[in-house]
């Protein structure tokens, strides 16, 4: 009878251990998982330093930082660039920063973007450019954000620089609104094609509440997600225009518009 009990308390004990040497080999992964290292900040300084990234540009960045700083041979995917997004934002949200992902509906790209949540976009740029050419950088949000497309022509944005002088300002120079044009684009605040000058995801993502708050009159929505839309398809029988993600995901079961029920015509 001693022997019997003797086993089974054996027994209980192994059991007993065994668990306990999952559950700490579970907690060790989720803390490995978790944990914030070098990979982390290394991409952070990356996403810092550039601004905009497409999603390619991200991965690749990321697959570099890996080979670096990794602690195993694996080659990151985009799966891993969306964890390490996220570990990030949780980490710098408290300074109120965060790594924004954003789809570009003229370029039909996806893009990572470096936002700083809490000053006025256009002010942490004083240290940069000049008063003048801040007022220029407003009157292109402005123009882009009134005109029916949001879009501009190349030559309508060099003369935009005729509405910078002024209250002591001298004009912005046309040679210079080109250098500030292309290193403006580079940043992805604009972007131009075919002659024409669009909003870029930059300015979309690290904008969106100055110019909700400023042109709130004229912004649009996009009826089935509900997030300011700039550019995207129009219906061809009334005037509602939807980022074609949603539309393509609505058209699998429906084929009326969402707004004015018609039948949906324009190709995507």
């Amino acid at each position: 009878m001693k022997r019997q009990i003797s086993t089974v308390q054996n027994y209980e004990l192994v059991k007993k251990y065994f668990i306990n040497s999952i559950i700490f080999l579970v907690i060790c992964a989720s803390n490995k998982a978790m944990s914030y290292t070098d990979v982390h900040r290394a991409f952070l300084q990356a996403c810092s330093n550039h601004g905009t990234l497409s999603k390619q540009q991200a991965l690749d960045i990321l697959i570099g930082i890996y080979a670096r700083f990794g602690d195993s041979d694996a080659i990151p995917n985009e799966d891993d660039l969306v964890n390490v997004v996220a570990k990030i934002n949780e980490r710098i949200y408290r300074f109120d920063q965060k790594i924004a992902y954003t789809h570009h509906e003229p370029t039909e790209m996806d893009f990572f973007v470096f936002v700083n949540l809490q000053e006025s976009p256009i002010d942490l740029q004083q240290n940069f450019y000049t008063a003048a050419e801040l007022h220029y950088f407003r009157v292109l949000l402005r123009e882009l954000m009134l005109s029916e497309d949001h879009t501009l022509g190349s030559m309508v944005c060099l003369n935009l620089t005729n509405e910078t002088a002024g209250d002591g300002m001298k004009a912005v120079a046309k040679p210079r609104a080109e250098q500030l044009l292309s290193e403006w684009e580079q940043l992805g605040y604009f972007l131009v094609l075919e002659d024409k000058c669009y909003f870029g995801p930059k300015a979309i993502v690290e904008f969106e509440k100055y110019l909700n708050k400023n042109y709130a009159d004229v912004i649009t929505r996009c009826c089935l997600c509900n997030v300011t839309i700039f550019y995207g398809v129009r219906c061809a029988s009334c005037p509602q225009i939807l980022h074609k993600d949603c539309l393509k995901k609505y058209l699998r079961r429906l084929t009326n518009c969402p707004a004015c029920k018609q039948l949906w015509s324009v190709t995507l």
